[in-house]
C-alpha cells in the first residue's frame, strides 16, 4: 500500500456481518480465484453521519464506472457474477457474460448459495439451509 497506514473506522470488538459471512462461506468452496467489487465501490452515507448507510445514486455509480472498466480490462474475467438485481442491471451493457444471483440479504441467502452453486457446478448440499454463527 505504499506506506499508507490503515486505521479501523470503528471502535470496540469486530462485529460479524451476516451478508459477508454468507458470501465468504460459498466463495471458499468454488475453488477458483474471485475478485469482489461493488458497482459503487465506496460507502455511501447520509451527510454528516459516516456510520449510516444508503443506496448510491446513479450519478455516483457513473462517476466510478471507469474504475470498474479499468479493473475488468486488467483482470480479463471470463464471466461476472452479479450479486443482486441492481448489480445485474448496472452491468447490462457490458461485453462479458454476466450471470445474476439473488443478493443474500433480506432472506435471500438460500437462493444466493443455490445460484452460485449452480454457476460453479458445486454439489448440492444443505449449505443453503445452514445457520451461520457470527
Amino acid at each position: 500500500m505504499g506506506g499508507i497506514a490503515l486505521d479501523r473506522a470503528t471502535r470496540g470488538p469486530a462485529v460479524g456481518e451476516r451478508t459477508a459471512a454468507i458470501v465468504w462461506s460459498i466463495l471458499t468452496k468454488i475453488g477458483e480465484p474471485a475478485v469482489l467489487w461493488n458497482i459503487f465501490p465506496l460507502h455511501p452515507h447520509e451527510a454528516d453521519d459516516p456510520f449510516s448507510n444508503r443506496c448510491h445514486t446513479r450519478a455516483e455509480r457513473e462517476a466510478t464506472w471507469p474504475l470498474l472498466t479499468a479493473l475488468i480490462a486488467m483482470i480479463k474475467p471470463r464471466r461476472i457474477v452479479a450479486i443482486g438485481r441492481d448489480a445485474g442491471l448496472a452491468l447490462n451493457n457490458i461485453d462479458i457474460p454476466v450471470e445474476v444471483v439473488r443478493h443474500p440479504s433480506y432472506g435471500g441467502h438460500a437462493e444466493f448459495i443455490s445460484g452460485v452453486s449452480q454457476i460453479y457446478g458445486l454439489a448440492n448440499t444443505d449449505d443453503a439451509q445452514q445457520t451461520l454463527d457470527l
